[in-house]
């Protein structure tokens, strides 16, 4: 299946750098909504370290135009990080 999705994102990779650029920035966002609501406790804010920086790793492959395939596996590690905070978050 990533094996599928790779060779679409390797073969489409300028036409969907900005619909990644949005679905990381806004599913980071919401987990980031999420973390914050109520009296952030050091727990939540090491949460919200992993959250920006899986998500500014992503960014930061982009911009300094690392190799499509590192681009790609970035994308999907930020993506299961983001979601699995925001399911931690959703569970609380």
């Amino acid at each position: 299946m990533l094996k599928n999705a790779y060779r679409y994102f390797a073969g489409s990779y300028f036409q969907l750098i900005p619909l990644t650029i949005i679905i990381q920035a806004c599913i980071g966002s919401i987990a980031v909504y999420f973390l914050l609501q109520g009296v952030p406790t050091v727990w939540d804010m090491i949460q919200l370290l992993v959250c920006v920086a899986a998500t500014t790793m992503y960014l930061g492959a982009i911009l300094a135009q690392v190799h499509v395939r590192k681009v790609f596996n970035i994308f999907i590690l930020g993506l299961v990080v983001n979601v699995l905070l925001l399911i931690i978050q959703l569970i609380n």
